[in-house]
Formats: C-alpha cells, sequence, structure tokens
C-alpha cells in the first residue's frame, strides 16, 4: 500500500515504526505477531469442511496434526508431524494466557488422559477467557469449536503451547 500524502508505502511504515526509538521492541513483536496469526488464521480457515483421513497431511484431508502442521509450514515454522510431538515444541501457556495461534492439546479417545493424541490451533479469545479453536476433527473434518466446552474437550484438556514469537521460522 503507498500513501500519496507522504509518500511512503506501508512496508516502510511499518520497517520506520519497527526500528523507531519511539516504538518498544515488545510493540513491534507483538504488531508482527498479530499480522502473522491474522494471516496464519485466515489460511487455516480456507480448509474448512476438508475431511479428516488418519495420517493425512493435506491440502485434500487431514488429521489434526497434519492440519496444523500444514498451516504452521506454510508461514515457515516445521513442526514435528505427531500431536504428541507438538507437545514438545514451542513454550507452555497457560489458559488465562491463551491468544490465537497457541496450540491446545487434548488426550485422544484410546490414549489416557495424560497422553496427547489431539491439537488444535486458537483463532480466537474472548474476554471471558473462552476462546474458539480450529482443528481436524474426525467426524467433521476441519472444523471450529469452542473451549472450554463443558463436556468432551473440556475433559480432556492437557495444555497449550505457543510456537509463534518463540521458535522461528525456517528459510
Amino acid at each position: 500500500m503507498f500513501n500519496a500524502a507522504s509518500g511512503v508505502s506501508g512496508d516502510a511504515i511499518s520497517a520506520l515504526q519497527a526500528f523507531s526509538p519511539f516504538t518498544s521492541e515488545e510493540s513491534a513483536e507483538e504488531e508482527f505477531d498479530s499480522d502473522l496469526i491474522g494471516k496464519m488464521t485466515d489460511y487455516a480457515a480456507k480448509f474448512l469442511g476438508t475431511r479428516y483421513r488418519r495420517g493425512a497431511s493435506g491440502p485434500s484431508a487431514f488429521d489434526c496434526s497434519g492440519f496444523v502442521g500444514y498451516v504452521f509450514k506454510k508461514f515457515g515454522f516445521n513442526l514435528s508431524r505427531s500431536s504428541r510431538s507438538q507437545y514438545t515444541e514451542g513454550e507452555k501457556v497457560n489458559t488465562e494466557d491463551l491468544r490465537p495461534g497457541d496450540l491446545l492439546f487434548f488426550s485422544g479417545r484410546a490414549g489416557g488422559k495424560k497422553t496427547v493424541g489431539h491439537v488444535a490451533m486458537v483463532v480466537d479469545v474472548k474476554e471471558d477467557g473462552s476462546c474458539t479453536f480450529i482443528h481436524a476433527s474426525t467426524s467433521q473434518g476441519v472444523t471450529y469449536q469452542r473451549f472450554p466446552d463443558g463436556g468432551y474437550y473440556s475433559k480432556r484438556y492437557i495444555g497449550a503451547k505457543r510456537i509463534i514469537g518463540v521458535n522461528s521460522p525456517t528459510a
């Protein structure tokens, strides 16, 4: 975008803000993260309704970790292939500190309450602390879900991790 009044493009303005002594390092990083996360959640939404298939990593079908890995890879983050391995990456996040782009981990149907078997990506956090996540569901394919839901996902919740802002994208 080019601002005719100032003769400066939007990218140049962003770069100036990022390196300005009047802009805190944290706010520039948060702006970068929020732009990146917005692009990631928009990209993830393009796959709504895509069918679930165990072991699939897209784009015509996904399992949960394949879906999250596919979205993150598009933006330069290489995650492990399984949800259990993805749970070892990033930085632990408390539920009250969730933000879009964070990953939620749940136990699977057959793995016991402490074994990771499912992963989803937070797309929106409400003021009351609840959130909306996107994931590849076995029954509905890629879909949105609320958390906590007072049922299935609340009972199986294991933890959350932050990848964006912790791990750097790979070239």
